[in-house]
């Protein structure tokens, strides 16, 4: 029998039409309907996940800020939405929640917003060596960093102020247990301590630029605060001012019973010894009596400061000036003012963009 030859040019390419057999039964219907009402029910439940945008922002704005924190660990999509609005949920929870801790304890400002001729006068060498009556290394807190932030004194007392906070609500469970705050000698440190110090600059340094974590560090003090005159209120031996509270104002989240009259927060406690006696801790206020309420007074300290800065700067300059035009030697008169021309060119631009101040005083001089 002859073998059939194929021509494979030919032919046409197989096709491959295999699909899965449709099942039909009584038992699939039945799952069929089973998994309609599951999803129907499914869909039906409302979640938060389901919200647009908009309102979950507005959701947010109600809740204090661990909760949102908390919030943002869900999933991603919400780690976003806290991450991009931080601002503007943090600025809503303040106005709302902490108006007047927010006066009491504000965040001090970034070098890089400061004018670019204060920043040289504020980063000098001789200023900083100045004020390190004011940038002491206390054990509790941690120094600002002079190339980040702005070290005016305001600033500076800012800075330790939220230093403070952090620290002092670290400790709350050993105050209100009665167990000792671990101390350390003086002009010595520990690990944990270092830890506990860099921790806290970590947070303050967050909060200078997000709203949402100056909230947080707000919302712990003023939890730090409740359990303070709690605990101070069942000290009968304590006949010291206590600030008036009820249990609603504690349960409340918020500072408004920190308006009524209560003792003034004049010492900063430099040590951890001061938290057994400390109460409420709200500075940059002071009681005016004939009107019966408190005077916030840190609003416009940070201008001033640098206004003062500068005329300090202007001074130091005239001063100098002043002690070279008196030490000129009449006979040699060139050489003297050639050298303060130099002096001053040197000096004066390493802290200073402009370039008309050290050539207006040699003008003087000639």
């Amino acid at each position: 029998m002859p073998r059939h030859v194929s021509n494979s040019d030919s032919e046409e390419p197989l096709e491959d039409r295999t699909a899965a057999l449709s099942l039909k039964s009584k038992r699939t219907e039945r799952m069929q309907r089973r998994k309609v009402v599951r999803e129907k029910k499914k869909d039906a439940i409302v979640n938060l996940t389901k919200l647009p945008t908009e309102l979950l922002l507005e959701c947010l704005t109600y809740m204090s800020p661990r909760e949102v924190f908390n919030f943002s660990f869900a999933n991603r999509r919400f780690h976003a939405l806290v991450t991009a609005n931080s601002r503007v949920i943090g600025d809503v929870i303040i106005e709302r929640r902490y108006t007047l801790l927010a006066q009491c304890f504000p965040t001090p400002k970034l070098l890089r917003d400061v004018e670019p001729s204060i920043q040289d006068l504020l980063t000098d060498s001789s200023r900083q060596t100045q004020l390190s009556i004011h940038r002491r290394p206390y054990q509790h807190i941690q120094s600002p960093d002079a190339q980040q932030l702005c070290t005016c004194l305001t600033c500076i007392l800012t800075w330790n102020n939220l230093g403070l906070v952090l620290d002092f609500a670290h400790w709350q469970s050993n105050l209100d247990n009665g167990v000792p705050i671990p101390t350390m000698p003086r002009g010595q440190t520990t690990e944990w301590n270092s830890e506990l110090v860099a921790r806290n600059a970590r947070i303050a340094r967050r909060a200078v630029e997000d709203s949402l974590w100056h909230a947080r560090i707000l919302e712990m003090h003023l939890d730090s605060t409740v359990r303070s005159i709690k605990r101070h209120s069942k000290n009968k031996g304590n006949k010291r001012t206590h600030v008036d509270m009820t249990e609603e104002d504690a349960a409340a989240g918020t500072d408004a019973f920190l308006s009524k009259h209560g003792p003034p927060s004049l010492e900063f406690p430099y040590q951890r010894d001061e938290y057994y006696m400390l109460e409420a801790y709200l500075p940059n206020r002071w009681w005016k009596k004939i009107d019966m309420r408190w005077a916030y007074i840190i609003a416009g300290q940070h201008e001033r400061d640098l206004e003062l800065v500068q005329r300090l700067a202007t001074r130091d300059t005239l001063a100098l000036l002043t002690h070279t035009m008196a030490c000129i030697d009449l006979d040699d008169w060139m050489t003297d003012v050639l050298d303060f021309k130099t002096y001053m060119i040197g000096s004066l631009f390493e802290r200073s963009t402009s370039s008309t101040a050290p050539l207006k005083h040699y003008a003087a001089i000639v």
